[in-house]
């Protein structure tokens, strides 16, 4: 009998260990959410986080149990971050694609866009109407086009991009300021989605510029937008996550 007590001992101490790893696997995960000034899908107002597409993760995170602290950070510095792997952090409203599923896990898509058009300065209106297909746009070299640097297009407007005729010309800060500098015509036209021009119209800065609407017929389908998240954020925390999303899509098609 006494012969039994280590072996007794043994089993009592792995029990102990495996309560002790339980335990640690249900402490609250805490998330730091880092989101673009990009109105109206995240910006900040009042000092708070906003934008239907911000609010749409706070309920969804929510929802699954999981605390965040937020902030506004441009979007080169979040990409640099998720790369950095520092901390668990995930950022609402990424496009995927194969260069950020290098690094980064993303969740099951939370919206998706409507295609991207573009937006001309109006002395290139005709000649870019005169243009049949959106292909053929990226590879006039007599146009320049311009980019927001660190934003994804959508796969496909990406490769056109890279591949542009004329190298595009980049804007450091936001959709703004790239629609500033179409209008100073220092590039001829730009790519953006419908979501952000509606909220530029909004903008008193934004209706005296030269700046006009051209859509193309075949235009890539709107993207999908995911939460991106760093590899520290776990696949539990992920599948926590994902079972939020499903719950919240389902109750929408019953609603």
């Amino acid at each position: 009998m006494l012969r039994k007590l280590p072996t007794l001992a043994r089993r009592l101490g792995l029990l102990t260990a495996l309560l002790a790893s339980g335990a640690g696997a249900q402490q609250p995960v805490t998330l730091t959410i880092e989101y673009r000034d990009k109105p109206p899908y995240t910006y900040t107002e009042g000092g708070r986080p906003a934008g239907f597409l911000l609010e749409r993760t706070i309920k969804l995170l929510k929802r699954a149990g999981i605390q965040a602290r937020y902030a506004e950070v441009p979007i080169r510095r979040t990409l640099m971050n998720l790369q950095a792997n520092q901390s668990a952090l995930c950022s609402p409203g990424l496009y995927k694609n194969p260069e950020r599923e290098a690094y980064a896990r993303f969740s099951l898509p939370i919206h998706r866009d409507r295609p991207h058009v573009v937006l001309a300065h109006a002395d290139a209106v005709a000649q870019i109407r005169a243009i049949p297909r959106v292909a053929q746009l990226f590879a006039d070299t007599s146009l320049q086009p311009g980019l927001l640097e660190g934003a994804s297009y959508g796969l496909q407007l990406d490769q056109y991009l890279a591949t542009a005729a004329r190298p595009p010309i980049r804007a450091q800060l936001t959709v703004m300021q790239l629609a500033r500098m179409v209008g100073a015509h220092r590039m001829d036209y730009m790519l953006i989605d419908e979501e952000d021009l509606g909220w530029l119209r909004r903008d008193p800065e934004f209706t005296p510029l030269p700046l006009v609407r051209i859509a193309f017929a075949d235009a890539p389908r709107g993207e999908l937008r995911y939460l991106g998240c760093s590899q520290q954020v776990g696949p539990q925390t992920m599948d926590r996550i994902n079972r939020a999303i499903r719950e919240s899509q389902l109750e929408a098609l019953t609603d």
